[in-house]
Formats: structure tokens, sequence, C-alpha cells
């Protein structure tokens, strides 16, 4: 289906952009599960470290109910060649907040229905795992789907029911094994830690390629590209990002560290990095889980979002010994062109190179 046809599948609401501050604050504060990524201060993070610019679009549904989605638009190609994001990948979830919550799928349709209107080349739309329902009941055909898996940790009942009822019988023994072997963990919500999170990723992206077969070198550019200093530095140094690096050590040696990210509803671990030969032998990145997880349900979060997970991979099983629960959903694209299948082209010419690559064909 043509983006005329999903322009026309609803009526398109006139919409404000960008939202004002103070009305996102309040659609934002009203959202009982609103995520870190769906705050403003976030948004404006994302501006300043990839050059983006503020295209957040403010709605009024038919009933009064304002809804919210955290937009950015590239600078370089105008308004049309642009591509816009809700959000950009590595920047986490961004999707729809409605006030009060999100729970109606006409809410969705309206809103597509809108985007499609605004005649740009793609549009890429990756909501909250949670809410899938809703966005594939008032998600019209034609979007370009791709499937991804999100987990969760429910933090109901609070931590005791948690490490109790939902961690693993040999997670808790994990943990228990850190502490014993001496692991003690700092955190802090300033940039104090960034230095040592730095570090680990730089071992890590190695390990990475390693694994991988991929040259140091080419991993290095690319983890520059992807994830650069300056942008855990700059979410770290906000101050109004909910933004906490936790870090372990032993005998004053740093084993690991994570990303955890605060809202009043949810807390979303965002980024983590290990020293694999030290944090492995002495389970560092259960405690660091644990620890967060603990603080989440201290400050009232009623999740903990562990981020997306290949399905079956090592990390979708990491995360499932906390109790996390799969989400299976989609990150649309609304395009004018198949960009997507391009894109997909495109991967596959790459892994096949770098198949040939390493069996000397």
């Amino acid at each position: 289906m043509s983006t005329a046809a999903i322009r026309h599948a609803t009526g398109a609401a006139g919409a404000v952009s960008p939202v004002p501050v103070d009305a996102w604050n309040e659609v934002f504060a009203s959202a009982p599960d609103a995520l870190p990524s769906q705050a403003r201060p976030w948004l404006r993070c994302v501006c300043a470290v990839d050059g983006y610019e503020d295209a957040s679009r403010l709605y009024h549904a038919p009933d009064g109910r304002r809804l919210v989605l955290p937009l950015v638009r590239g600078r370089a190609l105008g308004p049309v060649l642009s591509a816009r994001a809700a959000l950009p990948a590595g920047w986490g979830p961004g999707g729809l907040l409605g006030e009060g919550g999100l729970t109606r799928p006409d809410d969705i349709a309206m809103v597509v229905a809108d985007l499609a209107s605004l005649g740009a080349l793609t549009i890429r739309l990756r909501p909250d795992p949670s809410a899938v329902r809703v966005w594939e009941d008032g998600m019209p055909a034609g979007v370009v789907r791709e499937p991804a898996m999100a987990q969760t940790l429910s933090l109901e009942g609070g931590f005791d029911t948690v490490w109790r009822r939902r961690f693993r019988r040999d997670t808790r023994n994990r943990v228990r094994r850190a502490e014993r072997a001496e692991v003690t963990v700092e955190c802090d919500d300033g940039d104090r830690l960034v230095p040592v999170f730095h570090r680990l990723y730089a071992m890590s992206v190695l390990r990475w390629a390693r694994r991988d077969g991929d040259p140091p070198a080419l991993a290095r550019w690319r983890a520059a590209r992807r994830e650069p200093d300056r942008k855990l530095c700059t979410v770290a140094s906000a101050g109004d990002t909910g933004c906490r690096v936790y870090a372990a050590f032993r005998h004053g040696r740093p084993l690991a560290a994570i990303v955890v990210l605060f809202a009043p509803g949810a807390a979303a671990y965002w980024r983590g990095a290990m020293d694999e030969d030290l944090a492995g032998p002495v389970h560092a990145n259960y405690l660091l889980h644990r620890v967060a997880i603990e603080d989440a349900a201290a400050a009232g979060c009623g999740a903990y979002h562990m981020g997306d997970s290949a399905p079956g991979s090592s990390l979708a099983l990491f995360k499932s010994r906390f109790g996390a629960v799969e989400q299976h959903y989609s990150v649309y694209r609304i395009e004018r062109a198949p960009l997507s299948k391009l894109r997909g082209t495109a991967r596959g010419t790459v892994r096949l190179l770098r198949t040939m690559s390493r069996s000397g064909r």
C-alpha cells in the first residue's frame, strides 16, 4: 500500500511540532509505564550527539487526550529526503506517549496517517514493546514491519518477590558467588564512572571482533560511529535523563559496567561492557543487574526493561535467568520507496563477502 493509501486510512488530526516543553512533560508524567527514552531530555541528547533536529509531534485525540511522538529528523538532506526516526537505532524505544497511557489502536492509526502525509522518504518507528498489541491493532497495512524481541522483568511485589520468585535459583547462586568473591558495585548518577565504562567497552569491542572474525581496526571504526564516547558522556552529564552507571570491581580492578535509565514508572538497561576474563569467572554481571534491579524496585518502578536480544541467543538466555519475559514486537517503517528491501540486499551482500573473506575464497 502506498503512503497515500495509508494517509487516507483514517483522518489525520493537525499536529504541533515540535512539542511544547510543558505539554510533553505533562503527558509523560501522566503515562504510568512511560520509558526513560520517551522523555523530552532524552530526545535532546539524541539531537546533541547525532546532529538531528527535534521533529516531535503533539496530537489531540477526538476525546481531547494529548499524544506525544518523540521524533527526530536529519538536517542534511532537507525535509523530504532526510530520514525521521522515533527513535534512531541505538537510542532505545520511542513510539507514542498517550495521556494516561496508550490503550487505543485508533491513536496509532491517526498518527501513522499523519506521518504518511509528511511525504518523508522514510520514517522509522520503534515502539515500547509492552504496547505491541495496541500498535499492531492500529497499524494499517502497507507499513514495513521488522521483527524484534525485547525482554522485560516485572517488579510487581517488590524486590523480595522478584528475588525469590522470578530470579532463577542458579541466578541467585551466581549473585552469592560474586559476593563471596568480594566483587563490589559502585554506582553514580553523573559522569564519574563513564571513563571506567569506556575502558571496558573498548575491550568488549575487540572481543566481539574476535568472535565475528572482523579486523580490530574495522571493529573500532564501527564502534566509534555507532557508540561514540560523547554519547554516554552527554547522557550521563545531562542531569535530567535518569542515567545511572554501575561498575563492578574486585580488588580495585574494574570487571564490568552497565548503564541503566530510570523513569518514575520503569527502569531500562541501556548499555553494558566487561572484561570477560575477569568478570566471567566471578559472575560480576549477575551482581550488577541484581543491584540495579533492587534500586529500580526501591524507586517504585513497575518494570526493568532489559532491551532487545536475538531469540535463542546467549544474551537472551542471560536475561531470562532474571525472570525477564520475551516480548515479540515490530519496528515499523513508513516508506515512499522500497528502501527496506534495498537495505536487506546490501546487508546480505556484506555478509556474503565477509564469509568469503574468512574462508579464503
